[in-house]
């Protein structure tokens, strides 16, 4: 088993900038829709989202990305709170780590004053250790 670990920082006002700029087409592009509706629509919205971000962007660090990368709406951030975040890969993100071997992704998610972190580790299986992708 190897694990694997991703990590990226999301300044804060960037995503803010982005909403404001962008509004639901940004919204629609990067989030799905139990993303936005966990993340509300309140003052802490872009650090939550800046979060959520930082996650996706670590999640595509442990994948062995080449030709196809995944949409930004194919890994989730979810869970019903910061506290507990889990990850959900769909489509693309999740055939890419089906066959990278790919089994549990952990996310821990940070927020302090302008800017959020995440950390992301994962465990994958390789053939030789007898477990097929």
């Amino acid at each position: 088993m190897n694990l694997l670990v991703g990590i990226d920082i999301q300044p804060i006002d960037e995503v803010e900038s982005s909403l404001k700029t962008f509004g639901s087409r940004y919204r629609r592009l990067l989030f799905t829709d139990r993303e936005l509706e966990t993340c509300g629509d309140n003052s802490t919205t872009s650090s939550r989202l800046a979060a959520r971000f930082a996650a996706k962007e670590a999640v595509l660090k442990i994948l062995d990305i080449q030709d196809v990368v995944p949409s930004w709406r194919s890994i989730e951030v979810g869970g019903i709170s910061d506290c507990r975040p889990e990850i959900i890969l769909y489509d693309v993100a999740a055939e890419l780590a089906r066959l990278q071997g790919i089994r549990d992704v952990f996310v821990s998610l940070a927020r302090s004053g302008d800017a959020a972190v995440a950390t992301v580790v994962a465990s994958a299986w390789s053939q030789s250790e007898g477990v097929s992708p």
